[in-house]
C-alpha cells in the first residue's frame, strides 16, 4: 500500500473535483494513412529498424517470408544488445509461458522459457537496462506483474514482484529512463520504476475524464522518444505525451474502427506508428513529425559484486552498516560483521556465509580495531550503537579464531543513538558516537578486568549525522551530515570542535549521505562514500582539495545470480590483500533492496581490483 501524505491526499481530494478540459481529437486524414497488407491480421507485432516480426493469425511467429516458430503465440517485443544479438519475447498461450527466441549470426532459435505462473499471462513488456540486461514483466490480471531476468543465466531468473493495479493488460518500458508505463483502464497512466533498484513508488500521469485526458479507457501503451503513447481503443483516440506527463498531441484514428495496440518506431526525423485494430481492418500506419527529441537517461561506471552475503531475517529496512575483521595470519578467513537494527549483529565469511549470529537487540552502525588488553588478554574489539539502550555495545573478537563475543554495554545518556567509527592513537582507543540531533560524543574505551568509557569531548553538525570515519595516519574524523554534507574535525581529544566542509550535498553526493570509509595504501588516500540519493557510491581524495576520482554503481551480477545494490546505508572497506579476487581489498555495502529474487536485505562485496579496474577506463 502507498504512503500517502496528508497534504497529498487533501491533493487528491481536490483534484477529484476537478474537471480537465481535454483538447480536441483532430482526426488524421485517412490518405495519411497507409494499410500494411503483408502483416494481416497480427496477434502480435515489433516493428524496429529493419526488424519486422508478427505473430500472424494462427499464432505462429514469423518474420518476413520466414516462420521462426509455429504455435499458439501470442504478442511480441524485442530488442537488439549490445553485441548485436536480437531478442524476440512472445507469449505461448498452450503452455502459458514466456518464451525467449534469439537471433544471431542469421540463426535463430529458441533461448529460455520462462516457468508458468500460477495465473494467465494477460500482457508483457520488455526491459533493457544501462548493462544491456534483459527483463520481462509479466502481468496478473489480478493485479501485479512478474519481472524475470532473460538470457543472462542458464534459464530464466525471478528478479522481483512488482504490485499493480488488478485488471492490467498493457505496459511498455522506456529504457533509457528506466520508466515502467502501464494502462490501467478504468483509472489511467501509471509510471513505475523498471529497474528493480528503483524507488517502490508511481505515479499517475493522466486520467479518465472527466479528470484528465483520456475519454473513454486506458487501453494500451507504447513508448515514444522522450515520451509515452496511450491508445483510447473505445474512444478510436491516441494521446502523446511528454516525459513528464504532459499531453502534447491527442488525435483520432479513421480509420480503424477500435485500434487495440499501437507499435512506435524511430525513422529519421519521425516516428511510424503502426495501430493494430482489435476487429478485422488489420494494421494502418501513419507517419508523423517527432515530437520530442529522445533524452538518454545518465548513466554512470557500473562494477559487479563478486559475493553477496545471507540475507537478513526479517524483511523491511532492517541491515545497515558493515564493518571488516581482517585475519590477523590468514586473510581469506577475514569476516564481516553486518548489523541489523530490529535484531543484533551477524558475523559473515568473505563468501557472504553466516558463521554467527547475535541476537541483542537493534544495533545500527558497526566499527573495530585491533588490540585491547581486555582481563589479561590480548583481543580485537567491536562497537556498535545500540538503539534499544542508547548505549555502545562492545563486542570482542578472539584474533586466533575469529569468534565474536558480548562484552557489555556503555549508557551514553543520548536520546537517540545512531552511527559510530573508532579511532585509536598511540596509547588510547576512542569512539565517536552521534545521535540524530547533530550531536557527535567522543569516548574513551578503557581497557583492563572489563572495557569502561569516559565521556572526554562533544563535537556538533547542523542536522542528523550517521557515517563517520577516522583517519588515524592524520588525526582526523570524517563525519556525513547526511542532507548538507561531509565534514572533516580533528580527532584528537584536545583538539578545537570546529569542522571543515569537505564535500557539500548537490551532484556529485545526492542526499541523504550515508556511509564513510577509507581506502588506504602507501600511494592511496580515498574516501569512499554512499550517495544513497542517486544510488552511487563516490570516491573522494582524502586530502584538501578533496577532489572527485570517480563515481559509480554497483550493477547486476546476472551470471553469479547476485542483483545490485541501492539505497545503500552503511559501507567499509579494505586494501589488505585478502587473496583471490580481492588481492586489492574490497568493498563491502548494505543493500536496500535484495532481489534475483526478492528476499529480506543484505550486503553485496564488491573485489576492489575491479573498482580500480573501471577508474583507469577512458
Amino acid at each position: 500500500m502507498m504512503n500517502i501524505k496528508p497534504w497529498a491526499f487533501v491533493l487528491l481530494v481536490v483534484m477529484a473535483g476537478c474537471q480537465v478540459e481535454r483538447p480536441a481529437a483532430p482526426s488524421l486524414a485517412e490518405k495519411d494513412w497507409q494499410k500494411e497488407t503483408s502483416l494481416g491480421q497480427p496477434k502480435g507485432l515489433w516493428v524496429q529498424d529493419d526488424h519486422v516480426v508478427t505473430v500472424d493469425a494462427n499464432g505462429n511467429l514469423v518474420s518476413g517470408q520466414l516462420t521462426l516458430a509455429e504455435g499458439q503465440f501470442e504478442g511480441v517485443e524485442g530488442r537488439v544488445d549490445d553485441k548485436g544479438v536480437v531478442q524476440l519475447v512472445t507469449v505461448d498461450t498452450a503452455s502459458n509461458e514466456a518464451v525467449l527466441f534469439t537471433r544471431h549470426q542469421g540463426q535463430w532459435q529458441l533461448a529460455q522459457r520462462v516457468p508458468a505462473p500460477e495465473y494467465e499471462i494477460t500482457g508483457f513488456c520488455l526491459y533493457q537496462d544501462s548493462q544491456s540486461l534483459l527483463s520481462v514483466f509479466l502481468l496478473d490480471e489480478r493485479g501485479g506483474a512478474d519481472q524475470w531476468l532473460l538470457g543472462s543465466a542458464d534459464k530464466a531468473l525471478a528478479v522481483r514482484h512488482l504490485v499493480l493495479p488488478p485488471g492490467v493488460e498493457s505496459c511498455a518500458v522506456d529504457d533509457d529512463s528506466a520508466s515502467l508505463y502501464v494502462a490501467e483502464e478504468s483509472v489511467g497512466l501509471w509510471r513505475y520504476h523498471a529497474d528493480p533498484e528503483g524507488d517502490a513508488e508511481r505515479q499517475l500521469l493522466d486520467r479518465l475524464a472527466p479528470h484528465g485526458n483520456i475519454a473513454e479507457n486506458a487501453s494500451a501503451v507504447a513508448v515514444l522518444p522522450g515520451g509515452v503513447a496511450l491508445v483510447d481503443k473505445e474512444a478510436g483516440v491516441v494521446n502523446l505525451y511528454l516525459a513528464d506527463g504532459r499531453l502534447q498531441q491527442r488525435f483520432a484514428v479513421p480509420v480503424l474502427d477500435e485500434p487495440e495496440t499501437l507499435v512506435v518506431t524511430q525513422q529519421g526525423e519521425r516516428l511510424a506508428l503502426y495501430a493494430v485494430d482489435d476487429g478485422d481492418k488489420g494494421v494502418q500506419s501513419v507517419m508523423l513529425s517527432r515530437p520530442h527529441a529522445a533524452q538518454p537517461g545518465i548513466t554512470m561506471p557500473v562494477v559487479l559484486p563478486t559475493a553477496q552475503t545471507d540475507s537478513v531475517e526479517r524483511y523491511g529496512d532492517a541491515a545497515d552498516d558493515p564493518a571488516i575483521w581482517v585475519h590477523p595470519t590468514s586473510p581469506a578467513d577475514s569476516l564481516i560483521l553486518g548489523t541489523d537494527k530490529k535484531a543484533g549483529l551477524y558475523v559473515y565469511d568473505l563468501q557472504g556465509r553466516t558463521r554467527q549470529f547475535l541476537e541483542v537487540g537493534r544495533l545500527n552502525n558497526v566499527d573495530l580495531r585491533y588490540g585491547i588488553d581486555v582481563a589479561g588478554r590480548r583481543w580485537d574489539i567491536a562497537v556498535a550503537t545500540n538503539r534499544d539502550h542508547n548505549s555502545l555495545h562492545l563486542f570482542l573478537i578472539d584474533p586466533a579464531s575469529g569468534k565474536v563475543q558480548e562484552a557489555g554495554q556503555i549508557a551514553t545518556g543520548m536520546k537517540d543513538i545512531y552511527g559510530i567509527c573508532l579511532y585509536q592513537d598511540d596509547q588510547r582507543l576512542y569512539a565517536f558516537a552521534n545521535d540524530k540531533s547533530g550531536v557527535i560524543e567522543q569516548w574513551q574505551l578503557l581497557g583492563g578486568d572489563s572495557i569502561t568509557g569516559k565521556r572526554v569531548r562533544e563535537l556538533k553538525v547542523a542536522s542528523q549525522p550517521e557515517g563517520c570515519v577516522a583517519d588515524e595516519q592524520q588525526q582526523r574524523l570524517f563525519v556525513g551530515e547526511e542532507d548538507r554534507a561531509v565534514w572533516v574535525f580533528a580527532a584528537g581529544a584536545d583538539q578545537p570542535v570546529t569542522a571543515t566542509e569537505v564535500k557539500a550535498a548537490g551532484e556529485v553526493l545526492v542526499d541523504d549521505i550515508e556511509g564513510l570509509a577509507l581506502y588506504q595504501t602507501d600511494d592511496r588516500n580515498w574516501l569512499v562514500v554512499s550517495s544513497q540519493g542517486d544510488n552511487s557510491y563516490v570516491i573522494l581524495e582524502a586530502d584538501s582539495p578533496y577532489a572527485v576520482v570517480g563515481k559509480f554503481r554497483i550493477g547486476m551480477n546476472a551470471q553469479a545470480g547476485i542483483d545490485g545494490a541501492s539505497e545503500t546505508d552503511g559501507l567499509d572497506v579494505t586494501s589488505v590483500d585478502l587473496g583471490g579476487d580481492y588481492e586489492r581489498g574490497l568493498l563491502v555495502v548494505q543493500d536496500g533492496r535484495n532481489r534475483l529474487p526478492d528476499a529480506p536485505q543484505n550486503y553485496k562485496i564488491v573485489a576492489w581490483k575491479d573498482i580500480e579496474a573501471m577508474l583507469e577506463k577512458p
